[in-house]
């Protein structure tokens, strides 16, 4: 078993150093090229309020503008890369693997779970989009947040330790399904 542990742990660090690699890559070319840009590719890669700076068709020129901009870029960042390392790997872990058994007191909360994460995803797309092809200081903020959330959830679970566990009981529970608008109460 240590061997296979072994083994993966050498592959993730394999794969983390190569993306690391085509990020340095990516980087490099993306800063040659920047001489050789027009003045419309130039403008990207500009930083603060400008008269032509746009969002979903909203001018930012305004230092409050673009401060409410750069903010909700950060908080937007911290939520996604909470999505990300919190609520799929549950899914993924709780929900998802069909070699473990479900408890019963998980069902609505998979649902919600499931349900925020879908829409939550279609919302950010979107805004992602407009605001990631905005300006190159927006980017650099929602790399920044991720970056930052991301520490903090992987300290938070390398230095977590495991909570017993618990007995799950069979007592039915109730709850409202998700799927039906009004509001019927079923026992589980």
């Amino acid at each position: 078993m240590n061997i296979n542990i072994k083994i993966m742990a050498n592959m993730e660090k394999l794969v983390s150093r190569i993306v690391i690699i085509w990020i340095v890559i990516i980087s490099i070319t993306i800063s040659s090229l920047y001489n050789h840009m027009n003045e419309t590719g130039a403008n990207y890669y500009r930083f603060g309020p400008h008269d032509d700076f746009l969002i979903i068709g909203i001018q930012i020129n305004t230092t409050g503008k673009y401060f409410t901009v750069v903010l909700y870029c950060f908080i937007n960042s911290l939520i996604r890369t909470s999505i990300h390392n919190v609520l799929s790997p549950w899914l993924i872990n709780s929900v998802q693997d069909i070699n473990i058994v479900k408890p019963k007191q998980i069902r609505g909360f998979a649902y919600e779970v499931t349900n925020v994460v879908t829409i939550y995803n279609w919302v950010d797309w979107y805004v992602y989009m407009n605001l990631l092809l905005a300006q190159v200081d927006l980017f650099l903020t929602e790399m920044f947040a991720d970056v930052l959330m991301s520490v903090l959830t992987t300290y938070y679970y390398l230095n977590t330790e495991p909570e017993k566990e618990k007995e799950i009981e069979d007592e039915p529970i109730t709850t409202t399904n998700p799927m039906i608008l009004d509001e019927e109460i079923y026992e589980i």
